[in-house]
Parts: C-alpha cells; structure tokens; sequence
C-alpha cells in the first residue's frame, strides 16, 4: 500500500486565515491612522527647526546671512503660503531675500494633511499680509522675530496635533506643545 500525504492547505484553513487577518487589519487601521496623524506633527516641525537651523549655521559660516521662505518648487521664495513647501537659502548677496545669485541650501516639500501659519513674533507689529521669509544676518540673529503655529488640517478641540515654534531674535528655534483650539 502507498501512503499519500497532500501538502498545502484545504480551502477550509485559507478562509480562516484570511477571516482572521481581515478582523486584525479592521481592529488596527483606527489605531494605525492616529498614529500617522501623530508622527506628521513633529516630522513636520523637525523640518522646519532643521531648516531655520541650517539657514542660521550657513550665516555664520559663510559671514553673508540665510534664510527660510515659503517654496512651491525649492528655486524661488512664493508669497506667504507656507504649506506649499519651505526652502533654506543662503543669501549671497546680503539684501535680507532670496534674489538671484543665492544659493538654494535645501527645500522641504509641503504636505496637504498639514496646516502651517506664521505671525510676527512677541515684540514685534503685525504686518497686512502673512510672514514671507524669516532672514538670519551674518551674526545668526534674526531680523525679525516669528511664530509658527504646526498642526494637522482635521485637528480637533482638545487634541495634542499642534505645535508652536518660535524663532527668536538671537536666532534660536524653540518648539512648543499645545492642544488644537
């Protein structure tokens, strides 16, 4: 007599398996998506600390000054809209803007499920329109002080999506947490 073993699974053990798998996905795509809308919060501050960072360093280092500005495509500063995406720049020629002749350090690209906005800091008068450039001089120190506020568009009363950065004369970046309002 031969003995034969079949190898592979009956239809029976696939359905359960994919029951199973199915059930585990519903149960962890809640938890998944808060967890997404948590990290873009800080990712996106990160960007922005680490471009006023690297505008300030090549400030200094280079004795010109720097800058960060709103980027649709990294090669030219847009307005005032700082969701479209930011750039680093060195200001080669020293006017206080990005200007023909500077050089593009870095461009970070905007994310739609993000909300930025940017008002002159403590001290500082309120201008008609929005912040279109925070410029460093040669020393590192700001020329104007500036807050962002960083939050998740869906952002609801109470919860923890939202971030407050403020850029300071002396040129340093400090982050804040706060709840949505």
């Amino acid at each position: 007599m031969t003995s034969s073993t079949s190898r592979g699974f009956t239809l029976v053990e696939l359905m359960i398996t994919i029951a199973v798998l199915a059930i585990g996905s519903a149960l962890a795509y809640p938890s998944f998506t808060g967890v997404m809308r948590s990290n873009r919060v800080p990712t996106t501050t990160n960007s922005f600390i680490a471009a006023f960072n690297l505008a300030r360093s090549e400030a200094i280092r280079s004795k010109r000054g720097g800058g960060v500005c709103p980027s649709r495509d990294g090669a030219s500063c847009e307005g005032s809209d700082w969701n479209v995406g930011f750039m680093a720049f060195e200001d080669v020629d020293f006017n206080g803007s990005f200007s023909a002749g500077d050089r593009v350090l870095r461009y970070f690209e905007g994310n739609d499920a993000m909300q930025l906005s940017a008002q002159p800091g403590a001290g500082q008068p309120a201008g008609a329109g929005g912040i279109e450039q925070v410029a460093f001089d040669r020393s590192g120190r700001v020329i104007a002080a500036v807050q962002f506020n960083v939050q998740v568009k869906d952002c609801a009363a109470g919860q923890d999506y939202r971030r407050v950065l403020n850029v300071r004369r002396t040129g340093q970046a400090r982050m804040e947490k706060e709840v949505c309002q």
